[in-house]
């Protein structure tokens, strides 16, 4: 897997309450995630920053821990990391 920083589009919002629609402006928020790509398709990209490495002692399997799904469609770019 490639470990890598993904620069993506989230969206914003939820008021608690009534408010004037000439203040519902469209503030997205520009979200940086670094993990390990562990699937990558034309619709999403999905990392997991936190992993187990399988060991025959212990009898681990290989786990990870936070995956998050980004659709490509909010990606603003993707940039390998050194590992």
């Amino acid at each position: 897997m490639r470990l890598v920083l993904i620069e993506w589009l989230d969206s914003y919002g939820g008021s608690g309450g009534w408010k004037a629609l000439e203040d519902c402006t469209p503030d997205p928020l520009l979200c940086r995630s670094v993990g390990w790509l562990l699937h990558d398709t034309e619709q999403y990209k999905v990392l997991v920053p936190h992993l187990v490495e399988p060991g025959v002692e212990t009898r681990i399997a290989a786990q990870g821990r936070g995956d998050l799904a980004i659709p490509c469609a909010a990606i603003v770019s993707v940039r390998e990391l050194v590992a």
